[in-house]
């Protein structure tokens, strides 16, 4: 751990001796103090100061580092502090919460205090349903809840300052800065060692690792690949059935989003947009051209992929099925809206909006964009990305940049639901002969047919034949087994429903066949049984979700014998 007094760490010796020659005395003391606070970034800092120096003058430099420090350094709080330091931050902040709450004379006024002080700290706020403040506030009160909100906010406000000062781009870090992969491999290896010494058991005494369970589920990024194109391929073979065509286009933003040209210098009509605000951007101008081409009645299908310039500033791709007759339609609002923003520039007309038609001669759609999908999940079968670097260390970096600031990669447009798809493939065998149609469908991967034993791909999800079923979380009681559904979260709230199967015409059919309960990880139960429940024991994969060194299971909840079918309650 690094002191905020210590000049000596080897980082900040090379900053302070690489910015010597500029400036005053004063000017090195201030130097020092910022390269020792900001020490993991202090060689970059230094960089950039020498660049700035050299091409305006020293008190420019000066400026641009003092600005650095105050981005990153709000009172208490330095987020280029090691995880201890942010973990004694988070807890500092809640008691502060918890403090302002005690005093207050109502939970409008402790929300009102709490609040005060998460935006001091420019965190997000927490979420208030149903004007319910108790949940917010037992938010603002954990130390948890706000080590969440710091790690975000570290990675965010670091990597905007690296995309501003030119660390992010072909010439430095393609997509992300090198510190924000560096932190996420670290959190990876930490996700992974989680993963592997910790175990869940079910009801029947089962007993699994976490990680066995992400292998088999789209945590693992092979698994994810394969289901997205099966997707694809399916979204085609209902095409070519209906003689639909296929068009693929891209979106970008204006040139004021982007922070780097082509070439890697900066650009100079660049206005401090961040990634995040871009991706919002591209996010409002789809709902725009989704709502103008519903008014026409045309409802396209097929898949968007989001991934980022060489400076981290995302553009979309979109591979699209319509009737022939749509085409021309299609084009003509998704250029108009393309060039809303600053459709006069130079190059908006080529770069803005792109229009590629899918040539069956040529080759398949599901080819044209089985690139782009490995490109950004893992390389696969790829040798290089655009710029020329490794298709597998790119496909890294590209995950850690859609991970850093909250980006769905990949989202299906029109067409029937995955989460149907994914229950009925956990079904069991049926008697109702329609149902185990389109279950065989989907256990065969056969996603032409699962679509269109759903309906057409323009069918609206609430009237498609079959829909998912929520019900209440069940938990497992480790000292009596008895399985029970709590009725609040850790924050208060009302536990939020989950999906435990499928309706089919006012029926429930259930996919959980487990209830599950941690284990404590080195316990003799665990380490006599686990490597052989492993081995030979099927088990129905339940969600892992991985996120800033967290992991949260998604319990598989039975609510009836999968074997025998009961009527839906009313209510939902």
């Amino acid at each position: 751990m690094w002191h905020k007094n210590d000049t000596k760490l080897p980082q900040v010796i090379f900053a302070d001796e690489r910015t010597k020659p500029y400036g005053t005395a004063n000017c090195r003391r201030m130097r020092q103090h910022i390269f020792t606070e900001l020490s993991p970034i202090a060689g970059d800092l230094a960089a950039r100061y020498v660049k700035t120096a050299e091409r305006s003058s020293f008190e420019q430099a000066n400026h641009e580092l003092q600005d650095i420090y105050n981005q990153l350094r709000i009172e208490d709080l330095n987020l280029c502090g090691d995880s201890e330091e942010l973990f004694q931050a988070a807890k500092r902040f809640a008691e502060k919460c918890h403090s302002a709450r005690a005093r207050a004379q109502s939970p409008i006024d402790a929300y009102q205090a709490c609040l005060r002080i998460v935006d001091h700290y420019q965190v997000k706020r927490p979420s208030v349903k149903d004007n319910d403040l108790e949940p917010a506030l037992n938010r603002m009160c954990c130390s948890r809840w706000w080590y969440r909100r710091i790690q975000i906010l570290r990675l965010r406000k670091i990597e905007t300052i690296a995309r501003n000062i030119e660390l992010v781009n072909r010439l430095r870090g393609t997509y992300a800065s090198d510190y924000t992969i560096h932190v996420k491999r670290k959190q990876k290896e930490r996700n992974r060692l989680y993963l592997a010494s910790n175990f869940v058991s079910n009801q029947n005494g089962e007993i699994f690792s976490l990680q066995n369970l992400a292998d088999r589920s789209v945590s693992n990024p092979a698994v994810r690949r394969a289901e997205l194109m099966t997707r694809i391929r399916g979204f085609e073979m209902v095409a070519n059935y209906l003689e639909h065509v296929g068009e693929f286009y891209t979106l970008t933003t204006s040139s004021r989003f982007h922070a780097c040209l082509h070439t890697g210098a900066a650009n100079p009509r660049h206005n401090g947009t961040t990634i995040l605000e871009a991706h919002q951007y591209l996010t409002h101008l789809w709902a725009l051209i989704r709502a103008e081409l519903d008014r026409l009645d045309i409802r396209p299908y097929g898949f968007r992929v989001v991934e980022p310039h060489h400076d981290g500033t995302p553009h979309w791709h979109l591979l699209l099925f319509m009737p022939d007759k749509h085409r021309e339609a299609v084009r003509k609002v998704m250029s108009h809206y393309a060039l809303l923003d600053s459709g006069n520039e130079p190059g908006a007309l080529k770069r803005r909006f792109k229009v590629e038609p899918i040539d069956p001669a040529k080759g398949s759609a599901a080819g044209y964009i089985a690139k782009y999908i490995a490109k950004n999940i893992d390389g696969y079968k790829l040798e290089q990305d655009l710029y020329g670097n490794d298709a597998i260390q790119a496909a890294e970096r590209i995950t850690a940049w859609a991970n850093t600031w909250g980006i769905r990669q990949f989202q299906q447009i029109g067409g029937p639901s995955v989460t149907v798809w994914r229950q009925l493939r956990k079904l069991g065998k049926t008697d109702d002969p329609e149902l185990e149609a389109i279950r065989q469908s989907a256990t065969a991967s056969d996603w032409a047919a699962f679509m269109l034993a759903m309906g057409d791909p323009e069918t609206p999800h609430n009237q498609q034949a079959i829909k998912p079923f929520y019900d209440e979380p069940k938990n497992l009681n480790p000292l009596t087994s008895d399985v029970y559904s709590p009725l609040t979260g850790r924050y208060g709230d009302a536990a939020p429903l989950r999906v435990t199967g499928i309706v089919w015409r006012g029926l429930g059919y259930s996919t959980r066949k487990h209830v599950w309960m941690p284990l404590t990880a080195g316990s003799e139960d665990v380490t006599l049984r686990s490597v052989a429940r492993d081995a030979r024991t099927p088990c129905r994969t339940t969600a892992v979700s991985l996120g800033l060194g967290l992991v949260s299971i998604t319990v598989p909840t039975p609510f009836y014998h999968p074997e025998v079918i009961h009527e839906i309650p009313t209510q939902h």
